[in-house]
């Protein structure tokens, strides 16, 4: 009987990695609890009495996060898009709450990929005052929708990118933790993509499937 010899898979050979924001190299924590959040909401007068009400609340913050550019804006287009009107004092007070409460930080394991020698992007539908204070700038070209112009997962968010650098879709790796928005469109693209699964939540990936960043160096190096 002759045994099937299962080769190591050969290591990248890339010039550039791109990588997405939320749930790759960054996650939301916050002082207070979810529902608390809920509760400032009704005390501004946001209707939120039904399961319709939140997934409503939902994608108005979530269109909002994309296009605005401080604290200030996005808190004028929740207010006027919840209540139908604008309120500066509302938008006062939900402005200073949300700079207050939402938070976000780098996962431990992004130190591990700062040196790796393949230039590095980082390519969001967020708008940058959302984690300007992190200092990714210093080792990220960022891209947001204002760059752009296209949100993920249109291909010419992707080939903006690309374009930028000069550099062709084979040479590049796209490592996100959504496969639809992250991963198909740059493999559709012709670029070598990465699933990061921290949590192990999806089983039988069609795509390479890492649980760390740490595991990039094995893999690139």
């Amino acid at each position: 009987m002759r045994w099937r010899v299962q080769l190591p898979r050969p290591r990248m050979k890339l010039r550039l990695i791109i990588f997405d924001l939320f749930g790759t190299l960054i996650f939301q924590t916050s002082k207070i609890k979810r529902e608390d959040f809920f509760i400032f909401y009704k005390s501004l007068g946001i209707k939120l009495e039904k399961k319709e009400d939140f997934e409503q609340l939902s994608k108005i913050f979530a269109r909002a996060m994309k296009t605005s550019s401080n604290w200030q804006e996005l808190s004028q287009k929740v207010i006027k898009e919840t209540l139908g009107k604008e309120d500066k004092e509302k938008i006062e007070k939900l402005s200073q709450f949300l700079k207050e409460n939402l938070i976000y930080e780098p996962f431990d394991d992004v130190r591990e990929i700062i040196d790796l020698p393949q230039k590095k992007a980082i390519l969001t539908d967020a708008s940058r005052f959302l984690f300007s204070d992190l200092g990714f700038e210093k080792h990220f070209q960022i891209f947001t929708p204002k760059e752009t112009k296209f949100l993920k997962p249109d291909k010419r968010a992707f080939l903006v990118v690309l374009n930028f650098f000069g550099i062709k879709p084979k040479d590049a790796l796209m490592v996100g933790d959504e496969i639809e928005r992250d991963l198909l469109p740059a493999k559709k693209l012709g670029m070598e993509v990465i699933l990061i699964d921290r949590e192990n939540e999806i089983e039988n990936s069609p795509i390479r499937k890492i649980s760390s960043l740490r595991e990039l160096k094995n893999i690139l190096i």
